[in-house]
Formats: structure tokens, sequence, C-alpha cells
């Protein structure tokens, strides 16, 4: 075939927009690339990732328990950068774990509408997963 494709964006349906534009620019560094008239922004991550954050105010329950989006996870390439994520996230209250599993360690946070947030170390094109985190299904 010869053809390919990488993920590039993710979307988020998120309760109040600016309290999570400030979250992920302030944890990750992401830049705001596009704002909308209040109920959407699109933020760059490093590498280019795009976020795209989308308000649905209070009306939109994140559903913890059926199908669909529950985590979103970012890899560090080292791990004075992992600790630094589990240090910021712990200075912002949205600290929950650090855990190992399969030689990656996790650290994991929740943003401010309770989605998962995961930082590994190493990333993937470092050290490829060899088995699965039992954690993701819980």
């Amino acid at each position: 075939m010869g053809y390919s494709a990488k993920v590039a964006s993710s979307v988020l349906f998120v309760a109040e927009l600016d309290r999570s534009v400030t979250f992920y620019c302030d944890l990750f560094g992401c830049e705001v690339s596009l704002r909308s008239e209040g109920d959407a922004a699109l933020l760059l991550a490093a590498g280019g990732f795009q976020l795209y954050l989308i308000a649905r105010g209070n009306r939109a329950e994140h559903h913890t328990g059926g199908l669909g989006f529950h985590v979103l996870m970012w890899a560090t390439d080292s791990v004075q950068g992992l600790e630094y994520f589990q240090q910021a996230l712990k200075e912002m209250g949205r600290y929950t774990d650090t855990h190992t599993a399969g030689g990656v360690t996790f650290v994991e946070g929740v943003d401010p509408d309770g989605i998962r947030v995961i930082v590994a170390h190493p990333d993937p094109s470092e050290r490829p997963r060899s088995v699965f985190d039992s954690r993701l299904y819980t």
C-alpha cells in the first residue's frame, strides 16, 4: 500500500476552557495556536502534537466507565523530566500516583475535569512497550 499515518491531534471536551488552557500550557508548555470566542482552543505541544479543547460547560459529563477516550498520555525523554512532571502535578494538586510496569515509569494525575493525565519514561521510541500496564484499565 505504501501509505502511513500518525496520530497528530486529540480533542478534549472540557467544562471551562480557560481553566483547561492554563493547565495544559502550564504543565506541558503548550502554546495557544488558535482560539475562538470562548468555546474552543487549539494548543500545540512539543513535537507538533495538537490538542483541541472544546468547552461544553458542566453539562458534558465524563463517563469513566464507558467506551471512548479515558487517558491522555505523554512521554518524557529523561528521568529528570519525569521528576519535573511529578512535582508540577503535586504543586497543582493534581498528582495521583507513580508506578512502574514493564520497565516504564508512569506519573499519573488528573486535569481540571478529572481526565487522567499520564507522563511516561522512557518514551516508546526508547523502550517499546512489552506489557500492558494494568492501571490503564482502572
